[in-house]
């Protein structure tokens, strides 16, 4: 007999049929079974495609744009300006142009603080409503990538160096940097590709002590100086102290870097005098503690998310009516609508001209904030999908009978159809109550969760 021949035995289905079939046999994958149309694009492809088109569309909302309209000219004038010496805008004191004694320095912070000036007057409306739901969209944004750059997996590589990726953006834009910082995560992290559950200790985890310590980190780098430089000048601070706090404001990406190293430092150093006089008890597992901590991060984004949202969202959508007779301190923001506020403006012509600079910097912000917050909801569904689709593999030898296999097959469609659609109602949904940064949050969060469970299962 042949020695192929020989490998071969009878295997009787449901009929009593004798079927030859080789053993072994190689295992049946549940999913990729039918050839995608060539239309059909993989998500990490679509988000790679899209990534640097933001940041083009970034560029030109907010650079191009600001340039044409006059924003830029009007800043630029104003910091130029010696005889007479420049007024802050729309104050009675003088432009502080002296903020360090290094030149090149000075002039980029007067710069921002007089770009920043009419965000932080509440005198405008519709700007500084744009500014409360921007502070924590931004916010938000900057904890989850602060997180990304302390993953195990991104130790040592570009996505890291978070401190230097916040003052690009800081002096360059939020829109333009934000997309091509996602773009580089994509081609160099093994957090952008699908990992089983026992490969996550080595790219997901994150310290348990920098997740106790970012939201405080965030706190004090971030979240308190944007409400000091909130403070009305001269009712509550002087004129300079005012534009001081601005400017201090805008390095927030180093205040976050070092408050985070420094405190980390601090509580490292106490840690290990306690576990030194207390060394028989045993230290908790690495994954469970990172489960344990990291959902305390995500609470503080999406509450911050929240709170700076559904205020703002339910003055652009209630009737102006209803504002000023149930909340009359709110009447100049009831004519507001939801345009007025989150929609960028796309001027035309391109020759249009800005009537001050508090439209200006608006308009500059919509487009910062949307073009932002839109690149990272398209990165965080991606590491969300990446969880939710990683093949499975089935034994036909010790599993399912062929014919199972075909009817789980056979509905595959449904299933990943209804799955998009639940996909799409939750990010619909967390939008509408948080934010396009919310709604990334919680992906992300629910993308640790189904980590986890993998674990678990050991998959």
């Amino acid at each position: 007999m042949d020695m192929s021949d020989s490998k071969k035995e009878k295997v009787t289905d449901n009929d009593g049929k004798s079927i030859v079939s080789s053993s072994p046999r190689p295992p049946t994958h549940l999913t990729g079974h039918r050839p995608s149309k060539w239309y059909h694009l993989q998500l990490r492809t679509i988000a790679l495609f899209a990534l640097p088109i933001l940041s083009f569309i970034g560029l030109f909302g907010t650079l191009f744009i600001g340039g044409r309209n006059g924003t830029f000219e009007q800043i630029t004038n104003l910091v130029r300006q010696k005889t007479p010496s420049a007024v802050f805008p729309n104050a009675k004191y003088l432009l502080l142009k002296d903020y360090t004694g290094i030149r090149a320095l000075d002039r980029q912070l007067t710069v921002l603080v007089t770009f920043f000036a009419p965000v932080v007057d509440s005198k405008n409306a519709a700007l500084w409503l744009n500014s409360i739901y921007g502070l924590g969209q931004f916010g938000a944004a900057w904890t989850l990538l602060v997180m990304e750059s302390l993953r195990s997996g991104n130790k040592g590589r570009a996505v890291s160096f978070i401190g230097t990726v916040g003052l690009i953006f800081q002096n360059i834009t939020y829109a333009v940097t934000v997309p091509l910082y996602l773009f580089i995560h994509l081609l160099t992290s093994p957090i952008a590709k699908p990992f089983s559950g026992t490969h996550a200790n080595s790219v997901l985890l994150i310290s348990s002590l920098d997740l106790k310590i970012l939201p405080l980190s965030i706190t004090l780098a971030y979240i308190v100086p944007s409400i000091l430089m909130g403070l009305d000048a001269p009712s509550q601070v002087s004129g300079h102290t005012h534009q001081k706090l601005i400017a201090f404001w805008q390095p927030f990406p180093i205040w976050t870097v070092i408050i985070q190293w420094t405190l980390r430092s601090f509580f490292q150093f106490i840690g290990s005098e306690v576990s030194s006089r207390d060394s028989k008890q045993p230290p908790a597992p690495q994954g469970a503690s990172y489960l344990s901590s990291v959902k305390h991060v995500y609470r503080f984004a999406l509450t911050l998310c929240v709170l700076t949202h559904l205020p703002i969202l339910l003055i652009a959508l209630v009737p102006a009516s209803v504002i000023a007779d149930t909340l009359p301190k709110l009447s100049p923001y009831a004519s507001l609508n939801f345009f007025d506020i989150y929609v960028p403006y796309f001027p035309f012509p391109l020759t249009h001209r800005v009537s001050d600079l508090a439209n200006g910097t608006h308009t500059f912000l919509q487009w910062d904030l949307a073009t932002g917050s839109t690149s990272l909801l398209l990165w965080a569904i991606l590491l969300y999908r990446n969880a939710t689709t990683e093949k499975s593999m089935v034994d036909p030898d010790t599993s399912l009978p062929p014919h199972q296999i075909r009817e789980m097959l056979s509905g595959e469609g449904n299933r990943v159809g209804a799955l998009r659609r639940e996909l799409l109602v939750k990010i619909g949904v967390w939008t509408l109550i948080a934010g396009p940064i919310g709604a990334a949050t919680v992906l992300i969060w629910e993308r640790d969760e189904i980590v986890r469970q993998k674990i678990k299962q050991g998959i």
